[in-house]
């Protein structure tokens, strides 16, 4: 679903919108990404400077999954911390 993130980027911008999230920090944000899902995730640059020798987990702030012709949104715990 990465490769059509820019065919979902307006829902994206919208859902954002009419949940007081900043969508130029979703914008920056890793994205993981399956055949029907893509999550967000924050990475802080000062940490995790070692690669997979060091376990900074980067927290998943958002999913999103294509249901059919549309999407889905699950926010997490981490959603306002990092996106409000």
């Amino acid at each position: 679903m990465c490769m059509e993130y820019s065919k979902y980027a307006d829902k994206i911008k919208t859902y954002c919108d009419n949940n007081g999230l900043d969508f130029s920090k979703i914008k920056k944000m890793i994205k993981g990404c399956g055949a029907d899902d893509i999550i967000f995730q924050y990475h802080d640059p000062e940490k995790g400077k070692m690669g997979l020798l060091d376990e900074t987990p980067a927290p998943v702030v958002l999913k999103i999954s294509r249901i059919g012709n549309d999407i889905k949104f699950e926010q997490t715990e981490y959603t306002r911390q990092y996106l409000a």
